[in-house]
């Protein structure tokens, strides 16, 4: 499936700025963007704007207020707002041109990728977040620790879910902006810009098998960006008595959990098992691309989740993992690895199972966790079935 987002004829992002490189698109993206940004600080209390910028097509889309819900409606009105004059998709979600994307993480981990939810669920999945951040009101009635912790954990969330083909770090920034205002804080990422990128793509691509632990980042830079406002008002929009805390995840928003560790889980297995089967790793220009078992994860089951209900689906995840266990080479036996991966397969088929109910004559084997069958026959590689390759995103997001 093509980029549906990219003209063909140059390689660019479609935009109405008449770019002919893709450095002049950056440059004019961040200019245009930036300054639109500088208004939902003055929003927020936090700058005196920039002269307006007029825009090059179309109506001109005004600051989006602070909003009851921090929805898809919000977030995307927030992109076309921040993108109007840049692009004429702004405001689409990926989704609405079946874009998937991914790239490297090697300012992270260097044979890792930065992959992002499946494009098809986007609507779903951001809805099942707004519906948990409503249900903790905002996080209203939080001291500011309690507060970093769960925008963090609200941050790494939406950015998985990368609702833009561009942009999502700006857009991602004045929600957060606003979110904090009617929280009763004043969140400056012009502190923090330098810090911005890795903290969010750490927590994505999830190294660890512990979600704090990943989200480490986040939180201090959260925490660095991060003040109480003064005045009555904010005060008592920080009053204990508004604070919802949830015990746990929402149904929704746990699922989306378990799909996310199966698939972070599956990134490191996945490099031992193609290294014990000799798939390639790295295209013709030596840049990372996904292994086997990650590809048949994205393109099998993160759009398809009802497949962890199959059998079949649990016989292909056990064959990479029974192969590397029994590697003869013990820097591929990565135990830790396949245990992380044999855990999050178990948490994912759970998860999943209550919702999507096996039909009444399909035979599923209840599943604890990925093992070993003693006496088996070697099994060789997966072989996955196709997946789109889209173009690669590009930038990493211009300097405030």
């Amino acid at each position: 499936m093509p980029d549906v987002f990219t003209n063909p004829a140059d390689g660019l992002l479609y935009n109405n700025v008449r770019a002919t490189s893709e450095s002049q698109l950056d440059r004019l993206e961040a200019d245009l963007s930036i300054t639109r940004l500088m208004f939902v600080r003055a929003q927020v209390g936090l700058v005196t704007p920039r002269p307006p910028v007029q825009p090059i097509v179309g109506p001109a889309y005004a600051v989006p207020p602070i909003p009851v819900a921090f929805d898809e409606q919000h977030l995307r009105a927030m992109h076309r707002y921040l993108f109007q004059d840049v692009y004429p998709w702004a405001g689409e979600t990926r989704q609405d041109r079946g874009f998937q994307g991914y790239k490297p993480a090697a300012h992270v981990q260097a044979d890792h990728l930065l992959t992002y939810a499946n494009y098809r669920h986007i609507g779903s999945d951001v809805g099942a977040l707004a519906a948990q951040l409503t249900a903790e009101n905002n996080l209203k009635g939080l001291s500011k620790p309690q507060f970093v912790e769960r925008a963090a954990y609200y941050l790494d969330h939406f950015n998985h879910v990368h609702l833009f083909r561009e942009g999502n770090g700006r857009t991602m920034q004045a929600v957060l902006l606003q979110l904090g205002h009617q929280a009763g804080y004043r969140l400056d990422f012009q502190k923090v810009y330098k810090e911005f990128n890795l903290a969010r793509d750490t927590g994505l691509v999830g190294v660890s098998a512990s979600t704090h632990e990943n989200l480490t980042r986040l939180r201090y830079l959260l925490e660095a960006a991060t003040t109480a406002l003064p005045g009555a008002a904010a005060e008592a929009a920080r009053h204990p008595s508004l604070a919802r805390p949830l015990r746990e995840p929402t149904g929704e928003v746990a699922r989306l959990q378990a799909l996310r560790e199966l698939k972070a889980s599956s990134q490191r297995v996945g490099i031992r098992h193609a290294q014990e089967t000799g798939a390639p790793l790295q295209d013709a220009n030596g840049g990372p691309i996904m292994s086997p078992l990650l590809t048949y994860v994205q393109a099998a089951i993160m759009p398809r989740p009802a497949a962890l209900t199959e059998q079949a689906t649990l016989d292909d995840l056990q064959k990479p993992y029974v192969l590397i266990a029994r590697s003869a080479n013990p820097q591929l036996s990565d135990k830790p690895a396949l245990l992380r991966f044999s855990q999050a397969v178990a948490q994912a088929v759970q998860a999943f199972r209550a919702e999507l109910a096996p039909q009444p004559q399909q035979s599923v084997q209840p599943v604890t966790q990925l093992t070993e069958p003693p006496g088996s026959s070697t099994p060789g590689p997966v072989s996955p079935p196709s997946q789109q390759k889209p173009s690669v995103p590009k930038r990493r997001g211009p300097t405030l």
